[in-house]
């Protein structure tokens, strides 16, 4: 899997054999990137001068593209150790090791921030409300900017209820996937 655009464009995002994560595809991520780079979004992307969440990383491929793309920084949350190495591998190996935090916990019942966030990816294995349980996390832990930016992949037929203060802004059906553009609008 190869980083679409940007600074780092073509280099291999490594990814582990025999793991249960489901990367996003080439596809997804032109799409996403796309659209987060719209007229839709005041000024500027969303990603560029952010510093960028990524719940339920697995290869850190949302994050990575981000960074390539004009991210500041990224933090990359996943609750397998071996996937936190690889993508602490990745950092130093296009050396932004400097810009790229990884923790080791659960999206769904995250720490209290020790920042928040203008931007997050979230990609979690499906049909088990992750992405409904892990934005009552990022909200009741403070992980969230006033604003943020919220992508979520998800499939196509699951259902979700926003959380309060959770706004759709948009969404799209590619194949069996649903992306959901959101914004977090503080009380």
């Amino acid at each position: 899997m190869k980083i679409i655009a940007g600074k780092h464009k073509n280099r291999m995002i490594p990814t582990l054999k025999n793991s249960n994560y489901r990367p996003s595809t080439t596809k997804f991520r032109e799409a996403l990137f796309s659209i987060l780079s719209s007229g839709e979004f005041i000024n500027k992307p969303p990603y560029e001068d952010a510093d960028i969440l990524d719940l339920f990383a697995g290869t850190g491929s949302l994050s990575f593209e981000g960074l390539s793309r004009g991210a500041k920084t990224i933090t990359l949350i996943d609750n397998n150790k071996d996937h936190i190495k690889v993508a602490k591998g990745f950092a130093a190996k296009i050396k932004e090791e400097h810009n790229v935090k990884c923790l080791l916990a659960s999206a769904i019942s995250l720490p209290p921030a020790s920042e928040q966030y203008s931007m997050v990816f979230m990609d979690p294995p499906y049909y088990n409300q992750f992405v409904e349980k892990s934005l009552l996390s990022l909200i009741n832990n403070k992980w969230l900017k006033s604003n943020a930016i919220i992508a979520v992949e998800m499939e196509k037929r699951e259902d979700l209820t926003l959380p309060q203060n959770i706004v759709l802004i948009k969404e799209k059906i590619y194949g069996n996937n649903k992306l959901l553009i959101l914004r977090y609008e503080q009380e």
